[in-house]
């Protein structure tokens, strides 16, 4: 069915690409139009994500490119030695347990370091070789390192995340008709159901990178738009193009083409690509449920 198609099409895509998020509605400090690259932010409430765009009246047939809190733990006394600059980015997020690897602080096992304020942390952390964030409350600072922020738990304020030099990556997700699990929600505790009329929609919007969708109908949702094609630019994809959208007539796999700055790739099924320089690695098969976001894994077959 041109759903499941749709499935196999997107692994190809997704398999080069981890998108960044333009935006964080639940975050504190956001700077969006200097670093889009936004982790998940949690469910916790915010300021109201923006209205979505209308769709665009473009008809051609490839898309324009436009908690269980830590435990309290051993202390330390030291004292930060400099002042450093603030976070790059803070979230109502608690980053415990498998969302992020610990990072020992001075006079730490990784467990943890009494600190009488955030800025005492955040020095700490800072002052740390391979320090990237923090998580603080209850004047208790955690180093952390690797964070994986779509495992994070939102806090209800006790505890706050940090992130003071490597941006991590979010995850959202788009399927049937549709369900938008968005970077700052993606393990679906707000509402997720999009009703959309058919166009092309923004998806991100930022100097680092752009993402559009094309919305049709179909016989499974005739009147429901789903997304049956998307493009993604931007310098976060070293300015490359990638596109991918159900063209028809065929259904299936058939009915899907794929470019890669405009020159088609993955034209035979099965069939896998990998760019000269190596940047984009991808693959069109059958659908691995390993491979789907789990909320997504429910509509295989559907």
């Amino acid at each position: 069915m041109v759903r499941q198609a749709a499935a196999a099409a997107l692994v190809a895509s997704f398999a080069a690409l981890t998108a960044a998020c333009p935006c964080c509605p639940t975050c504190n400090v956001c700077p969006c139009a200097v670093r889009p690259v936004c982790p998940t932010c949690g469910t916790s409430p915010g300021p109201e994500p923006p209205t979505p765009p209308a769709p665009t009246t473009t008809s051609n047939g490839i898309l324009p490119m436009t908690s269980t809190a830590p435990p309290a733990l051993p202390t330390s006394t030291l004292a930060p030695t400099t002042t450093k600059a603030g976070p790059a980015l803070q979230c109502n997020l608690n980053c415990y347990g498998d969302a992020a690897t610990p990072v020992p602080l001075p006079h730490g096992d990784g467990s943890g370091i009494a600190a009488n304020s955030v800025e005492a942390c955040r020095e700490f952390c800072l002052d740390t070789e391979g320090c990237e964030a923090i998580v603080f409350g209850q004047n208790m600072c955690y180093g952390k390192k690797d964070l994986d922020t779509k495992q994070c738990q939102p806090s209800d304020g006790t505890f706050k995340t940090e992130i003071l030099t490597r941006m991590p990556l979010g995850t959202c997700v788009i399927m049937g008709d549709p369900h938008v699990l968005t970077f700052d929600n993606p393990q679906g505790h707000a509402g997720d159901i999009t009703q959309l009329t058919a166009g092309d929609y923004h998806l991100v919007v930022s100097d680092e990178l752009q993402i559009q969708g094309r919305f049709a109908y179909s016989e499974r949702f005739p009147a429901e738009a789903s997304m049956i094609g998307f493009a993604v630019t931007g310098d976060l994809v070293a300015n490359n193009k990638l596109v991918v959208e159900y063209t028809g007539p065929s259904k299936g796999h058939a009915g899907f083409k794929a470019w890669w700055n405009d020159k088609q790739i993955l034209t035979s099924f099965p069939g896998s690509y990998s760019s000269d320089d190596h940047f984009l690695i991808a693959k069109l098969d059958n659908i691995d449920p390993d491979e789907m976001h789990e909320k997504a894994r429910h509509t295989i077959g559907g």
